[in-house]
């Protein structure tokens, strides 16, 4: 299955290199990784390949990244029906 997160966060160094460790260590297939500072922000999209419970598990891996302010998942089903 693939899954699409979006992350915003405050800007701290190495941020994107924590998010990167969180994927390694969940053994994910990563699809796309982008991410963007803007005005001290972080926004980063990245989509995975991965069993459900396994992305529910990053989810909550990525929530307690420090400064991360807040963190959705979107099943692939979902992506396409949008806008």
């Amino acid at each position: 299955m693939t899954w699409k997160f979006h992350i915003h966060a405050i800007e701290q160094r190495r941020l994107f290199s924590r998010i990167l460790q969180v994927l390694e260590s969940q053994m994910v297939s990563i699809r796309s990784f982008a991410g963007e500072v803007n005005g001290g922000g972080v926004r980063v999209v990245f989509v995975v390949s991965s069993e459900e419970d396994r992305a529910y598990r990053i989810e909550a891996l990525l929530h307690r990244l420090e400064d991360v302010q807040s963190v959705s998942v979107l099943h692939e089903s979902r992506i396409g029906s949008r806008g």
